[in-house]
């Protein structure tokens, strides 16, 4: 019985997985016949100095720019469809569902924080500045890009201080779903007094951002000790095959 239900459970995370990769080889499908030849080489002229500086102020080089710029093109002339966008502009919503599909950051409970601490400019838009910029953050980011990125935002106050109401409500809401609501106010209670001995440097009841960084530099694995704030390295690993031609050795 026992072997029968691995074979099972082994199973569905195989046809899971194949419906993950399916979506992601249909989007990228989706957005290839979106644009001709012709039109591709006059994007590329009208943005070259853009990607020049692209190439720059990011982790990519400039066939990877060129590429990540075309995909944003791509989608954002899905908006000269309709009415309300007449500039070719990738939406939030359309670039918070391209997190969702294309690298798997799906945690409902810290999107929106993640999504602020991408993108603080106002407006329902995202620029191609941005959008490089968040990827080459996600995508190839340094482990001080990282610390700094993961604490905005698990900074729920914006003072630089994580208190234990801000631990607990991080905590709390990616274990409700998981325990149960009265099982989760203990287990987070538990888990602030252990976090807090290991993150909480000056022992002032506090984690700065100094004790995290800190922290993590010794222990990286504590990067995302408060919630997921990035893809997976096979999240990253899939969408990278889609502009890179050997993402393994850009990991």
């Amino acid at each position: 019985m026992a072997k029968k239900s691995e074979k099972s459970e082994s199973t569905m995370q195989g046809n899971n997985g194949k419906k993950r990769k399916d979506k992601k080889e249909s989007f990228g499908l989706h957005l290839d016949l979106l644009m001709d030849s012709m039109e591709e080489t006059r994007f590329k002229k009208k943005y070259s100095d853009l990607m020049e500086r692209l190439v720059r102020e990011t982790h990519f080089n400039d066939i990877e720019i060129e590429s990540l710029l075309i995909m944003y093109y791509k989608l954002a002339k899905e908006n000269m469809k309709t009415e309300k966008y007449k500039e070719k502009a990738v939406t939030k919503e359309q670039f918070r569902d391209f997190l969702h599909s294309a690298l798997d950051m799906t945690d409902d409970t810290l999107m929106d924080r993640i999504f602020v601490s991408l993108d603080r400019m106002p407006g329902s838009t995202i620029t191609m500045e941005t959008y490089i910029q968040a990827l080459s953050l996600l995508l190839r980011g340094t482990l001080d890009e990282k610390i700094n990125f993961c604490f905005r935002v698990y900074d729920t106050m914006g003072d630089g201080m994580l208190g234990r109401e801000a631990m607990f409500y991080l905590l709390r809401n990616s274990l409700v779903s998981i325990s149960g609501e009265d099982d989760a106010e203990e287990s987070v209670k538990d888990m602030i007094e252990v976090i807090t001995k290991k993150l909480d440097i000056d022992r002032d009841g506090k984690i700065s951002f100094q004790d995290y960084k800190q922290s993590v530099q010794k222990q990286p694995m504590l990067l995302e000790v408060f919630g997921q704030c990035l893809p997976s390295r096979g999240a990253i690993y899939t969408f990278s095959t889609t502009f890179c031609s050997n993402p393994a050795l850009k990991m």
